[in-house]
């Protein structure tokens, strides 16, 4: 556990020294934004951290895979006919 927390700290520390010049001259959108990705970038650094079984990527995947092959269904030319 040690290592992965030194590893994702390491990343995070690399983001943000190339980040934070162009977060201060960003305008508030841009920081919201920013902000907004950060969240998920933060929660799965966490799960990769702890090792949780708490819901990450893999189920949301899982979870748009039935209406996705819906829509497909829907769209197919071969059906249409």
């Amino acid at each position: 556990m040690i290592g992965k927390l030194v590893c994702f700290l390491l990343l995070a520390a690399a983001m943000l020294v190339c980040d934070i010049p162009k977060f201060r001259g960003a305008c508030p959108r841009d920081r919201l934004v920013y902000g907004a990705m950060l969240a998920p970038l933060l929660y799965l650094g966490f799960l990769f951290v702890t090792t949780k079984s708490w819901p990450n990527l893999d189920t949301i995947f899982n979870l748009l895979n039935g209406p996705a092959k819906q829509i497909v269904q829907w769209l197919d030319p071969a059906k249409s006919s």
